[in-house]
C-alpha cells in the first residue's frame, strides 16, 4: 500500500462505481504492455520531442527510495517506478495483470510452490547492461536483508531458495504458497549497480547509479534531477528498448495547493494534473481545452486513530475511539463533499475491501452517527464536561491532535465537519495539518506521532498490502494496533489459494478490526485526471495503483 495524501483484494469490474455527475467516466480497456491510449491523438500525426509538465500533488518526503518504509508516497510510485522501474507484472486500468518484464506468464507449479520467470531477450538497463536473473535474485536478496528499511517484505521473506537457470531464466522455490505472487519484483532492482551499496541511502536524492550519478531503468524513461520543493525530472532512456517514448523529456512540478493546481492548468503552466478529487474541479468540466476523466480506483479516505507512545492516553480506550466513532456523522460527510461531484457515493464500512468488490461485507456500518450514544459512553466512563463543553476524563481533557495534509481544501473541509459534529458531544479536535513532505515522513506518519490523521491507502487490486498495515508489528502498521487474532488471520491468508477462503480470512480480520477500532474509514476517491487536450496527447489514466504515468512511452505533445 502507498500513503497519499498504499495493495488490495481482485477488482475485476470495469464500470464506474461512482456515479459521477460532472465526470465523463469511459472505462478503458486495458491496453498492452506498451500502454494504452497511445496513438495519433483522434488522427493526428505523431509528434517527438518537447517536454510535458505534470502537476504532481505531492513532493517526496524523506527521499526517492519509495520501496523504503520512511518513503512509500504514491506520489514517488507514480512519478519514480511506473515510467522507469519495471517490473514481472503491472497492473491494467482493468485491474488485471499483464507480463511487463517478462516473457509471457511465470510458471508456477504447487508442490513445492515455486516460480519460473522467463526475462525478455531485449530487456535491457539504461546504462545498457542486460536484465538478467542476477537482477531477479539481487532484489529478493535486498527485500529480506533486515538491515535495509524496506515497506514490506511480505511474500519475498516465504522464498527459500532461487536457482538462476540461465541469464534469462530464473526459478524461485518458496517454503509456503504465497497469494499474491503477482506483485512480486515490482519493480526488479539493478544488481550491477546496487551490490554492495547501502540500500537506506543510495537513493535518497536520485534513481541513479552511484558511481556514475547517471541515472539508471529499465522503462522507457530515467531520472535526471531532482530540485527539491520545486521539481524531479525524467529524460528518454537512451537504451530503451520497447517502442517510444515521443517525449525527450518529463518534469514533475511540485503544486502542493488545490486552486494554485488547477490554475496552473488553466495558465499552461503545466500540462496535466492529477489530483485528489476537490469541490473546484468542477470548474473544469466545461472549460474549453481541458479532457478531465475519472475511473474507479483502490484509494479510500480514513482516519486512524494512534494507540502508540506518542498518541494520546485516552485513545488507548476503546470507549474513547468509540466515542469518536458515534460523534461523526460519516454519511453527512460524503453527502456535503460530494453532492455535486459525486451523488450516491456510499459511505465505506471495510479496510480490507471496497465497496464494488464481491467479498466486501460493511462491517464498520455498527458506527452509524449517534451523538446520544456517543454522550452516554464518556459519562459511564466518569468522564465530566467542564465549562467550554468539552468532557474531561479522569483528569484530561477529550482534546486530541487531528494530522492530515495542508493544501487540500477537501481535507480541510472534512476536518471543519467533524470538528463541529465532535463539538457537539463534547470532544474536541485542534488542526494540526502539514506539508505532506513532512506529515507522511519519519517524524510524523511513520513514528506513529499524533492522535488523529486523515489520508488516505493507494493500493493494488489484490488486498494483501492490508497485512502489513493491520497486523502486529506491520511494517506500515503506523496506528499501534495489536490484535493477535486478527495477526493470525492475516498471516494466514498470505498463503491461502482458495480464494473464498482467503476472503473470509479477510473479512473476518476486518470484522475484529471494527470492534477494536485503530481506523475509521470514510469513503473510497475517485481517480480524476485532467490535461490539456490541445496539447497533450496518448495519455489514459490507470487507477490500478500504477498511477498516470504507467503508458508515459506513449505521450506525446503538439509542437
Amino acid at each position: 500500500m502507498r500513503s497519499l495524501g498504499a495493495r488490495r483484494g481482485i477488482l475485476s469490474v470495469c464500470a464506474l462505481f461512482l456515479a459521477v455527475a460532472l465526470l465523463a467516466a469511459a472505462c478503458g480497456g486495458g491496453g498492452t504492455s506498451g500502454g494504452g491510449g497511445g496513438g495519433g491523438g483522434g488522427g493526428q500525426q505523431v509528434q517527438n520531442g518537447g517536454t510535458l509538465v505534470f502537476g504532481a500533488e505531492q513532493e517526496p518526503s524523506e527521499g526517492l527510495n519509495f520501496l523504503l518504509v520512511c518513503c512509500t508516497l504514491a506520489w514517488s510510485v507514480w512519478m519514480l517506478e511506473s515510467p522507469t522501474l519495471y517490473g514481472a507484472y503491472h497492473h491494467l486500468p482493468d485491474f488485471s495483470y499483464e507480463p511487463q518484464l517478462i516473457d509471457g506468464e511465470a510458471k508456477v507449479t504447487q508442490n513445492p510452490f515455486t516460480i519460473t520467470y522467463h526475462i525478455k531477450p531485449q530487456a535491457k538497463w539504461s546504462d545498457g547492461q542486460p536484465v538478467t536473473s542476477k537482477d531477479f535474485i539481487f532484489t529478493w536478496k535486498t527485500f529480506v536483508n533486515p538491515k535495509w528499511q524496506m515497506a514490506s517484505r511480505a511474500g519475498y521473506d516465504q522464498i527459500k531458495s532461487a536457482q538462476a537457470i540461465d541469464d534469462k531464466t530464473v526459478k524461485f522455490i518458496f517454503s509456503k504458497p504465497f497469494a499474491d505472487w503477482k506483485d512480486l519484483f515490482e519493480p526488479v532492482l539493478p544488481e550491477h549497480v546496487l551490490n554492495g551499496q547501502n540500500f537506506n541511502k543510495v537513493w535518497q536524492n536520485c534513481i541513479c547509479d552511484p558511481k556514475t550519478g547517471k541515472g539508471i531503468g529499465d522503462g522507457p524513461f530515467v531520472f535526471q534531477s531532482y530540485q527539491k520543493g520545486n521539481q524531479l525530472t525524467l529524460v528518454k532512456n537512451p537504451n530503451w528498448w520497447g517502442s517510444g517514448p515521443h517525449l525527450d523529456k518529463i518534469v514533475w512540478k511540485f503544486t502542493t495547493d488545490t486552486n494554485t493546481e488547477i490554475q496552473q492548468l488553466r495558465g499552461h503552466e503545466v500540462d496535466a494534473i492529477y489530483p485528489q478529487p476537490q469541490l473546484e474541479l468542477k470548474q473544469l468540466q466545461s472549460e474549453p481545452g481541458i479532457k478531465l476523466t475519472t475511473k474507479a480506483g483502490t484509494t479510500y479516505e480514513h482516519i486512524d486513530l494512534q494507540q502508540g507512545p506518542k498518541g494520546n492516553p485516552l485513545l488507548k480506550n476503546l470507549w474513547m475511539r468509540q466515542a469518536i466513532a458515534y460523534g461523526i456523522d460519516r454519511q453527512a460527510i460524503v453527502n456535503q463533499l460530494f453532492k455535486d461531484l459525486s451523488p450516491g457515493l456510499p459511505v465505506l464500512n471495510n479496510v480490507m475491501y471496497l465497496t464494488n468488490q464481491p467479498e466486501y461485507q460493511p462491517h464498520f456500518n455498527i458506527y452509524k452517527h449517534d451523538p446520544k450514544k456517543a454522550e452516554q459512553l464518556l459519562q459511564s466512563h466518569g468522564c465530566k464536561k467542564g465549562s467550554d463543553g468539552i468532557y474531561v476524563c479522569n483528569g484530561q481533557r477529550a482534546s486530541f491532535r487531528f494530522v492530515s495534509t495542508s493544501g487540500n481544501e477537501l481535507r480541510e473541509l472534512t476536518f471543519e465537519i467533524i470538528q463541529q459534529q465532535l463539538k457537539q458531544v463534547g470532544i474536541e479536535v485542534k488542526n494540526d495539518f502539514g506539508d505532506p513532505a513532512v506529515v507522511f515522513g519519519n517524524k510524523v506518519l511513520v513514528a506513529g506521532n499524533y492522535d488523529l490523521f486523515m489520508f488516505a491507502w493507494v493500493g493494488n487490486p489484490d488486498p494483501s498490502g492490508n497485512v502489513e498495515i493491520w497486523k502486529c508489528k506491520g511494517s506500515q502498521n503506523f496506528t499501534g494496533w495489536c490484535n493477535p487474532k486478527a495477526t493470525k488471520l492475516l498471516d494466514a491468508s498470505q498463503s491461502e489459494l482458495n480464494p473464498q477462503k482467503r476472503a473470509q480470512e479477510f473479512n473476518e480480520a476486518d470484522q475484529i478490526a471494527a470492534q477494536d477500532l485503530p481506523t475509521i474509514p470514510l469513503y473510497q476517491k475517485p481517480d480524476v485526471l485532467a490535461y490539456n487536450a490541445d496539447k497533450v496527447h496518448g495519455m489514459t489514466d490507470n487507477p490500478a495503483a500504477d498511477g498516470p504515468a504507467w503508458d508515459a512511452q506513449n505521450w506525446w505533445i503538439s509542437r
